[in-house]
């Protein structure tokens, strides 16, 4: 089976690969946010990576798993914080975070991406991406902060997440997030999406973000 990553919001996730391929450190991944009923890792697999990830959610840690033992792909996800990688310093060639750290405040996204940085090797890679204010979903809910938002209620998927503060960015904002990096590329997308339009909330939707692939630099 060849993996394919069908969903727009993961498809900048092949660039990030491209730049990987040219690296010459081990092909060692970690995915930060890794769960989920079609999980990246897949990809990174069948490009010979070996890939570790971590989430911190039971039921996408078990999707995730699932999904592998149906394509017999021999990987596992641990459970774990990406405010606290639980691997040791600079263990990884490669990191990235796909549309997980929408979830964080900007604080403890401040604490992840330091994180990042610890487990990665010098010259190694990082892609990370960030919700454009331009989202539809900027602005529902409760105002806590700059961009932040308690979005309690997932009017698509009929989740209720209690407390649950997303972060939303301006175009320049999340560059101050690398100063000890090299940007490699980046670039915002605005995708217009039709999602089940049999679904009582379906129908157009418009998603945009901010992606980031950066290097890190030599060890001083």
């Amino acid at each position: 089976m060849t993996f394919i990553l069908h969903h727009p919001l993961t498809r900048p996730l092949y660039g990030f690969l491209r730049e990987c391929n040219k690296s010459p450190l081990e092909k060692v991944v970690l995915d930060c946010g890794a769960g989920g009923n079609s999980p990246p890792l897949a990809l990174f697999y069948q490009h010979g990576y070996t890939p570790y990830g971590i989430d911190t959610s039971d039921g996408e840690i078990q999707l995730a798993h699932t999904f592998f033992k149906e394509n017999s792909i021999p990987l596992t996800i641990i459970k774990g914080d990406i405010r606290h990688i639980p691997f040791g310093d600079e263990s990884m060639s490669f990191v990235y975070s796909i549309n997980t750290l929408f979830h964080l405040t900007k604080k403890d996204t401040v604490t992840t991406l330091k994180e990042m940085e610890r487990v990665l090797k010098p010259t190694g890679l990082l892609f990370a991406n960030f919700t454009s204010v331009d989202d539809l979903y900027c602005g529902r809910g409760k105002k806590v902060g700059k961009g932040e938002f308690v979005q309690e209620y997932d009017w698509y998927l009929d989740i209720v997440k209690k407390g649950h503060v997303c972060s939303y960015y301006e175009d320049e904002e999340p560059d101050d997030y690398f100063n000890q990096f090299e940007i490699i590329r980046k670039e915002k997308r605005i995708c217009e999406l039709v999602i089940d339009r049999d679904h009582p909330h379906g129908g157009d939707w418009q998603s945009a973000d901010i992606c980031y692939t950066v290097q890190k630099g030599h060890d001083k």
